[in-house]
């Protein structure tokens, strides 16, 4: 994109990362870690999913006017869209699974995160099936993909969720515990590490999958191509979990923060931040494979550098069980607080003022 700073791909990408990170981080520290956990991670990632329609679905388009504004009213709207969900999906979780308004516990927050992972599955995955189908219509693909990825997390949450190795801590309410198939951190931190590799994919624009669908168009079609996908990334996802927390003996968690949750970290900075610069122009699957080993050296760089900031912003605070004080911080920091960001400034404000367009590429 054109812009008056002349600031170009990776250095774009680069300083808007680094601004990203201390806009974050300089938030986080507003926060006691009580508060930061549970209210702050909560309202904001309220507004994921409705950012990830807004980004993904919409293209920052839909509404038509939203699509016709210049930078920064454009950002700025798609800002009070994602706050205007907040205000409503946080007292809706809460009172669906919290058991009321009031301090959001693990049972809300793990409920909304794994919002945040169907509807990741939903877009990237099966392409907005089945309400691409149905409808034509941007604004009903965009709010159906929304609704169902509640609907689909309600029943994840319901049927895969066990807390009861918990039933020892304050929050604790059996009426409130849905005793699912899996202990819930095992299943949350499955379900991360499936959004992980789906991002992983994007990297390789679904290489070997496409590949394979052009070869037999029948699966370039959804729900097939999607099924496809989601057996593969399922397998991996298997593989990862296994080898990190059955073969190594990774502390569940611990996994979940060092693994997927940092991957995914990398992940954005690669392709929201940089948009896969320097490798835009290599071919697949070695541009994906070049992106994936940068966005290893990102995940061991950034888990380092926040657990850092987590110590010099928060004071010490304990890792591991059974308060995980330290990993819950991180998470929460790079998740749910500095990747809405960088979709903010790299999507809806489109790197604004940094790649603001010149009055020659606006005539």
């Amino acid at each position: 994109m054109p812009n008056s700073l002349g600031l170009k791909q990776p250095v774009l990408g680069i300083i808007t990362a680094l601004v990203a990170v201390c806009l974050s981080l300089a938030f986080a520290a507003q926060f006691n870690p009580a508060i930061f956990g549970s209210w702050v991670a909560q309202v904001i990632m309220s507004a994921i999913p409705m950012q990830i329609v807004i980004g993904l679905v919409w293209q920052s388009a839909y509404p038509g006017a939203l699509g016709r504004m210049g930078q920064p009213v454009k950002g700025l709207a798609i800002l009070a869209m994602m706050l205007a969900a907040a205000m409503v999906m946080t007292p809706v979780i809460l009172l669906l699974v919290n058991g009321g308004i009031g301090m959001p516990t693990p049972f809300a927050i793990m409920f909304t995160i794994v919002s945040v992972c169907s509807a990741f599955w939903l877009v990237a995955v099966f392409q907005c099936w089945p309400m691409a189908v149905l409808s034509k219509h941007p604004g009903v693909i965009g709010m159906g993909v929304l609704v169902l990825a509640y609907v689909t997390t309600y029943v994840v949450f319901r049927l895969g969720f066990d807390f009861s190795a918990m039933k020892g801590a304050p929050f604790y309410a059996a009426a409130l515990d849905p005793r699912g198939a899996f202990p819930a951190w095992n299943a949350l931190s499955f379900i991360v590490t499936t959004v992980s590799v789906i991002m992983g994919l994007v990297l390789l624009d679904f290489w070997p999958t496409a590949t394979i669908a052009a070869a037999i168009p029948a699966l370039s079609r959804q729900p097939l191509f999607g099924l496809l996908n989601a057996v593969l990334v399922l397998a991996i996802a298997a593989a990862m979990w296994t080898v990190g927390v059955r073969v190594m003996g990774m502390d569940v968690v611990d996994y979940m923060v060092r693994v997927p949750v940092s991957g995914l970290f990398g992940e954005f900075i690669m392709l929201v931040m940089m948009q896969t610069a320097p490798f835009q122009t290599t071919r697949q699957p070695v541009k994906g494979m070049l992106l994936l080993a940068l966005v290893t050296v990102l995940a061991v760089a950034m888990y380092r550098a926040y657990a850092a900031a987590a110590i010099v912003l928060m004071g010490a605070m304990p890792g591991g069980a059974p308060g995980y004080g330290l990993d819950l911080w991180i998470a929460t920091a790079m998740l749910s607080v500095t990747f809405p960001v960088f979709v903010a400034l790299g999507d809806g404000f489109a790197f604004w003022p940094l790649s603001r367009p010149d009055a020659d590429a606006a005539e």
